[in-house]
């Protein structure tokens, strides 16, 4: 039989919580990317990886805001906001690249309509920068109370 502490239990209920947040504030940053890049493409206003890398702008924002202050504030110290948004944008940046690859793959080798394939692009990433966020970006050394 596995105990676990009251210390582990009050763990696992935060990082569940946390993972909650991060999944709030990952929805709502992706429907930011992709109403923006979706507009944009749709209005005629920018090409598809122009569309898309100005969404990725705007839900940048909105992703750190919400997870420096919501998701992970339990992680949160004096003077680490620069750190955090830092570690954040490369994280960020890794996630956009990986989008803007599949995005182009997509336009370049099938025939099916472009926003279709930006939607796509931006749905699979979310789901790959849980843990480097959590665990690399909002991680700073634990100061005793």
């Amino acid at each position: 039989m596995i105990m676990i502490t009251d210390r582990k239990r009050q763990t696992l209920k935060t990082e569940a919580n946390a993972a909650g947040k991060f999944a709030v504030v990952g929805v709502v940053a992706t429907l930011t990317h992709a109403a923006v890049a979706g507009f944009l493409l749709e209005s005629g206003l920018l090409p598809p990886m122009l569309a898309n890398f100005a969404g990725f702008l705007v839900a940048f924002g909105v992703s750190f805001s919400g997870h420096f202050y919501w998701s992970f504030s339990h992680l949160r110290q004096e003077k680490t906001a620069l750190k955090a948004m830092l570690r954040f944008l490369l994280i960020a940046a890794s996630g956009f690249a990986l989008n803007s690859s599949v995005l182009a793959l997509w336009l370049n080798l099938t025939p099916w309509p472009d926003l279709l394939g930006l939607m796509f692009s931006i749905a699979i990433v979310p789901s790959l920068t849980f843990i480097g966020t959590r665990f690399w970006a909002f991680s700073h050394p634990e100061v005793d109370p």
